[in-house]
């Protein structure tokens, strides 16, 4: 991860804000680039470690669970006992004077190491997201340029003083490794990315309200159906139902049911100013929603089947598709709005 003296002297220097922002996405020559929130290839990552990855790649939307998986590729290979010449450990090579910053004791087995997989990975996406909150506002004030997902990168391998030694990513303090790094974390993604996984769309922060909400859910596209999983913040462990999704496991998974994933996604657009309860009929009265009819949906209304009694939610994306969370059994997708919803919804706008 980062090089002991070179980065301490430069993060000493920098504070880094911990507050995750929003995918900062390029239109036109205005903005930070694009950049790919690919969803986790399943049996990618090995089993003991994915639900980790999802929670930790789902932080902010700058930071994708493939992206978690590809850099502890290139940190460790996958060894949490993994220890470099630099005095660097774990999985996600954190330096002794570094992890206390981000080490929490994820698990709850009372203790906080690198050493420990959850804590390491947990703290791998906390220290992406501070980077890409920073790098963002950054960006936006001209301090520094170059593409978002190297500035994250270079900053977890050298730390982001180096960014603002050099008023970008390239050509850094920290050498030749540091300039490698990036494109060895970007050439193992595709390998934890699930095919045919679009690309979210364009998002800046403050900008249109609706387009943000599909980002948002778009970039959790993949992720598993886990009934009475996510909230505000990201996906969570579901709940056991005591029929259907108990049959599933989806008290065992990690993800999203169809209300969770609204709330996550208006809450992610809104920077938490609105945060929607967790079942649909109260999604669908909740004073803060304006109905909206069908012929005037605009990407990011929420729909619900007709009847004023809706059993499941989606967010609608333009040409009569929809991003949801189906079923149990299912995953985070893209599907026509009719088959999901009916054509002839119930449709709210929020913001």
């Amino acid at each position: 991860m980062k090089k002991a003296l070179l980065v301490l002297a430069l993060v000493l220097g920098t504070v880094l804000a911990p507050i995750a922002v929003l995918l900062a996405l390029m239109l036109g020559s205005g903005g930070p680039p694009v950049f790919d929130a690919g969803a986790l290839r399943p049996g990618s990552v090995p089993p003991e470690y994915e639900a980790w990855v999802i929670k930790a790649g789902s932080m902010c939307p700058e930071v994708s669970p493939s992206l978690i998986a590809a850099q502890i590729e290139v940190e460790s290979g996958w060894n949490p006992n993994a220890v470099s010449p630099a005095g660097a450990q774990g999985f996600s090579q954190f330096m002794p004077y570094t992890w206390p910053t981000y080490g929490r004791d994820e698990d709850g087995n009372g203790r906080i190491s690198p050493f420990d997989p959850a804590d390491a990975i947990m703290a791998q996406g906390r220290f992406d997201c501070a980077s890409a909150s920073q790098a963002t506002k950054d960006i936006e004030s001209g301090r520094i340029s170059g593409e978002l997902l190297d500035i994250i990168l270079v900053s977890y391998n050298c730390g982001y003083g180096c960014i603002l030694d050099r008023g970008s990513p390239y050509g850094t303090a920290g050498g030749a490794e540091s300039d490698s790094y990036p494109g060895k974390v970007k050439a193992a993604i595709s390998k934890y990315t699930l095919p045919g996984a679009p690309r979210a769309p364009n998002f800046i922060p403050g900008g249109a309200f609706g387009a943000n909400i599909v980002a948002a859910a778009l970039a959790q596209q993949g992720l598993p159906y886990a009934w009475g999983g996510g909230d505000a913040n990201g996906p969570t462990q579901g709940i056991r139902d005591g029929s259907v999704a108990d049959s599933f496991g989806d008290y065992n998974k990690v993800g999203f049911d169809c209300s969770g994933l609204v709330t996550y996604a208006v809450a992610q657009a809104s920077r938490h100013a609105v945060v929607l309860p967790s079942y649909t009929v109260h999604q669908l009265n909740d004073p803060r929603g304006q109905p909206v009819p069908v012929d005037q949906l605009q990407p990011g209304d929420v729909v619900f089947p007709a009847g004023g009694n809706p059993q499941h939610v989606a967010i609608y994306m333009g040409e009569s598709m929809v991003v949801a969370a189906p079923q149990s059994g299912d995953v985070v997708k893209v599907q026509p709005m009719a088959e999901a919803v009916g054509a002839n919804p119930d449709a709210r706008r929020f913001g």
